[in-house]
């Protein structure tokens, strides 16, 4: 073989090995870039979610959770005092580009839905949507003593499947920002040793545990438990075998244990460690003692009665709305 043609084969080779190396390079660097990009759009489909980290999040910190705060009110149309309280909460701590406000209802009423309407930043992100009551999932009719709280689970599923964002059930209350969340592709929190909380979700449109959850009812459906198909099925039967779903909050988000306690017995500051709290306002039934004669259980707060109440919540509504 003459030197000019062992010339030629050497040039055809190095040419071969610079454009593989430029094509592995290349590609490498979309891959990154499409596990770093921070539009929440980037992500057409829970596919694409494949080999996402969501230990650490997107590469470079872009949040792929839209700044929305979701709300569920079916068949309510006034609100409490603890809801407005955590609307403002969400609101001052989160500062989010839209509030949603899902619901049945043609319009809501009352005097702490005008106070929202008086706040001119509630105003500019308030979004209302209508949106029927779930009566069943996948063909299986929701039980009647049930129906107000299974219909909720669905509702809050569907909600972030179309829009992504933050879920919060009406007494869920945020502390601070939930923005170095938004980074992954969807949080919850779950305590060790126990079962996710769904009463604060922030995730991606297309998260892919958003699909599994949905679809673990599917022939599934517990019409005599309340949490089974919301909280227990999914962690057990998903969750437990598939953790890397999810970016896991083990204590500081949505629930931990004490927390009525905490709230509505003591004083103290821990609740300033949390990023959100479900303030578990209907289940004042766990408190075995009052405070004072003018600090009795169960109660129904208000702007008037709650000062009477030397309490964690007490200070956490100070913190929102002047007492």
């Amino acid at each position: 073989m003459s030197k000019t043609m062992n010339r030629l084969l050497w040039m055809i080779l190095l040419c071969v090995l610079f454009f593989s190396i430029s094509f592995y390079i290349t590609n490498r660097e979309y891959v990154e870039h499409k596990y770093s990009d921070g539009s929440p759009d980037q992500y057409n489909s829970p596919s694409d979610f494949e080999g996402f980290d969501n230990e650490t999040g997107t590469k470079n910190g872009c949040y792929i959770v839209p700044n929305y705060v979701h709300f569920i009110r079916f068949d309510q149309a006034t609100f409490s005092f603890v809801d407005l309280v955590c609307v403002l909460a969400a609101l001052k701590n989160q500062r989010p580009e839209k509030i949603f406000f899902h619901t049945n209802v043609p319009a809501f009423r009352g005097k702490y839905w005008e106070y929202l309407l008086g706040q001119k930043r509630f105003k500019d992100v308030l979004q209302l949507q209508f949106m029927e009551v779930p009566k069943h999932v996948f063909g299986q009719r929701f039980a009647d003593g049930w129906v107000k709280f299974h219909a909720g689970d669905i509702a809050r599923l569907k909600v972030l499947m179309k829009y992504g964002g933050i879920f919060l059930d009406n007494d869920s209350f945020i502390v601070k920002s939930l923005n170095e969340f938004r980074k992954f592709e969807m949080t919850l929190g779950w305590a060790k040793n126990g079962n996710l909380s769904n009463q604060v979700i922030l995730a991606n449109k297309n998260a892919r545990f958003l699909r599994e959850w949905l679809n673990s009812y599917k022939g599934a459906y517990n019409k005599k438990s309340w949490f089974y198909n919301a909280g227990i099925r999914p962690t057990q039967e998903i969750l437990m075998k598939r953790p890397e779903l999810i970016h896991r909050e083990k204590k500081y988000l949505a629930e931990f244990y004490g927390i009525v306690e905490n709230l509505y017995l003591l004083r103290n500051e821990k609740w300033k460690n949390h990023y959100a709290i479900h303030l578990l306002i209907r289940h004042q039934y766990m408190l075995k003692r009052n405070i004072s004669a003018k600090a009795t259980y169960p109660v129904v707060f208000d702007e008037n009665n709650i000062k009477n109440y030397p309490i964690s919540f007490r200070d956490m509504v100070a913190s929102v709305y002047p007492l």
